[in-house]
């Protein structure tokens, strides 16, 4: 039995600091697709004829789309969010299950593992997650390879929870 380490969903309104928009051709299906990943609705604005104009999907804190529906244009979003702590190989499953195009789970050069998986319109979303056995040899890599105008705390840039 694989243990559900999927974190509580945080419900309240706040001020998203950033979204994804999607365009879908059809709401009701979008919506169940990106539940098979981990989505729930959040809320449903009504639109003419109690019609719902726009969907309001969220995964964890700040990991959230709003869906309107209408003409989609195929692949024009493209989107990544941290996975967390979850199976990967369950998630992508589930997504296959519900008709999902997937990729994965697939490790990364950079040290992740990542789920990707488009709906019926194109648009793509990818859950990624460090790989947790390599997390040496990830702070070996940073630390030799990446160039850039960062800083790293003394917690691994991977694993955030050891700050």
């Amino acid at each position: 039995m694989t243990k559900n380490n999927e974190p509580a969903i945080d419900r309240s309104i706040y001020p998203m600091p950033m979204f994804v928009n999607l365009v879908v051709s059809n709401l009701a299906a979008a919506e169940a697709l990106y539940a098979s990943a981990g989505f729930i609705t959040l809320a449903t604005i009504p639109g003419p004829g109690d019609v719902p104009s726009l969907v309001h999907l969220r995964r964890e804190k700040y990991q959230d789309i709003l869906m309107t529906q209408g003409p989609a244009v195929r692949g024009t979003t493209t989107a990544s969010f941290a996975a967390g702590a979850i199976d990967l190989a369950e998630v992508a499953e589930r997504i296959r299950a519900d008709g999902g195009d997937v990729t994965g789970p697939i490790d990364t050069p950079w040290f992740t593992t990542d789920v990707t998986f488009s709906d019926a319109d194109g648009n793509t979303v990818t859950l990624t997650a460090p790989r947790q056995v390599d997390q040496a040899a990830a702070q070996a890599w940073v630390a030799d390879q990446i160039t850039g105008d960062f800083e790293t705390s003394g917690a691994h840039p991977f694993n955030p929870s050891e700050d």
